[in-house]
């Protein structure tokens, strides 16, 4: 039994024409000109090959033919508006807790007091260590440098009785939210972003727009039928009228929509 012959679009190309239809629906964001090339065009004239063959019917009609079926469906595009409606940015956040200390003037005398009472444990560690050696030395040479440091900040004391130096407070816990790609990952959500990008405040992330998702939704749902047909109603019933005097004793009527009977 005889095979019906082949009458695509896609059949009727040549092979250079085939390898430019191929290139542009194997690879979705390559250039006209880009395929061009694959296709064995000239890369000096590659630009100008792709413009005519985008012009080309049959071309045209095979890019359609291999592309059928890719398209995204009618329920598939309500599916991505939803999720876009749906989205919210604790997908892409997580609640965090973050250690801080506050800033407080400490009177120079507790500066000294506590470098004093760490030159004093300091001590008893390396008489209970029995330290000897390089580790002597260097024992020696750090509680040396808190001595003149001592020393300097009680010259301060004694020329300012009231000198301060600014030191941490009692640690304290705050909750922040930090940006989560995982956790949006995980949730299936990071297409929903329109971008993420650093600021002077840290990342920010820019989703899709609920509200005009929520519009198509409404629109593929048919929510806006009632509303437009009120609106025409409207035009029908404000349509001005005026009648002219009769020519050949049929009377004439002229409007914004034309009438047929007056």
């Amino acid at each position: 039994m005889a095979t019906a012959p082949d009458t695509t679009a896609y059949s009727q190309l040549t092979d250079k024409q085939r390898a430019f239809v191929d290139a542009l629906c194997l690879e979705p964001n390559i250039s006209g000109q880009r395929a061009a090339v694959i296709a064995g065009y000239g890369k000096a004239g590659a630009a100008q090959e792709a413009y005519r063959l985008l012009r080309n019917a049959y071309v045209r009609k095979a890019l359609g033919e291999q592309l059928q079926g890719t398209a995204p469906t009618a329920e598939e595009i309500a599916t991505r508006w939803d999720r876009v409606s749906r989205a919210t940015l604790d997908d892409f956040y997580t609640k965090v807790k973050i250690a801080y200390c506050d800033k407080v003037q400490k009177p120079l005398q507790e500066v000294i007091d506590a470098i004093l009472a760490e030159m004093e444990f300091e001590e008893t560690f390396a008489n209970r260590a029995k330290l000897d050696g390089d580790d002597l030395e260097s024992h020696r040479s750090r509680q040396k440098h808190r001595e003149l440091k001592v020393l300097r900040l009680q010259i301060e004391l004694e020329r300012n009785a009231n000198a301060y130096r600014e030191a941490d407070g009692p640690t304290k816990y705050r909750t922040e939210l930090q940006l989560d790609l995982v956790k949006a990952q995980k949730a299936g959500v990071l297409d929903l972003a329109r971008a993420i990008k650093p600021t002077q405040y840290g990342i920010a992330v820019e989703l899709r727009d609920p509200d005009a998702a929520l519009d198509k939704l409404a629109r593929m749902a048919g929510a806006y039928e009632k509303d437009n047909e009120q609106s025409a109603a409207k035009v029908a019933l404000h349509a001005q009228v005026t009648v002219v005097p009769a020519v050949g004793g049929i009377p004439v009527a002229t409007s914004e929509k034309e009438v047929a009977d007056v």
